[in-house]
């Protein structure tokens, strides 16, 4: 478990040019392009004004949170997302080669050990990254997975066996895979002496 561990890392300060009504212009911009709505449509879906919906979007008003809820529903997102550039600071991980937390991962019949490179939470979100190193004498013993969110892995040495979904990946150094987390997945066997890869996942909080 990678449960409250702190990896490290700074806390860096960043400087917001937009103020604050320009930073809800510009992400309220974004969400409504990246949904593929005009914005007649998202006036539509919302019940807000194509005319205020263009207002706030050039920064000349001041939108009510009870507009912005409307429009965050509409669009699907949590509007704390409208709020993204305004924020001053943010964690920073820098993991050296070979760095990284000790962790120790337990699962029935197995045991094996691990570097956490990054976690990140907030109240929507868990992002975590970790170097994995398994070996061919723990076949038919290594753990299987399956959770919500999206994983991201590649191999960084060795080769092994992926299954993923019931289906099996061939994987060797460079290969990766990229996947629905709630697919059973996890290494079925190891075709060198030991495989490491690395492993990134986000899921709901």
């Amino acid at each position: 478990m990678i449960e409250d561990m702190d990896v490290g890392g700074q806390v860096v300060e960043f400087q917001n040019p937009l103020g604050v009504g320009g930073a809800v212009a510009l992400a309220l911009r974004r969400q409504r392009i990246a949904a593929g709505l005009a914005i007649r449509d998202l006036g539509r879906a919302s019940g807000v004004s194509s005319a205020m919906i263009s207002r706030i979007e050039n920064a000349q008003v001041s939108p009510s949170l009870s507009t912005l809820e409307s429009l965050a529903k509409a669009l699907s997102v949590p509007v704390i997302s409208f709020f993204q550039h305004t924020i001053q600071t943010a964690d920073i991980n820098f993991v050296k080669a070979g760095g990284g937390l000790m962790a120790k991962r337990y699962a029935p019949d197995h045991v094996h050990n691990y570097r956490v490179l990054a976690k990140f939470s907030d109240n929507s979100l868990k992002f975590s990254a970790a170097s994995v190193t398994l070996h061919k004498k723990d076949d038919g013993t290594h753990p299987v997975y399956f959770g919500r969110g999206y994983v991201f892995l590649t191999i960084t040495d060795g080769a092994c066996v992926y299954s993923c979904g019931g289906t099996e990946f061939e994987m060797g150094p460079g290969d990766s895979l990229c996947f629905d987390a709630q697919l059973r997945h996890g290494v079925q066997s190891i075709k060198s002496e030991k495989v490491t890869f690395m492993t990134v996942s986000a899921n709901p909080a």
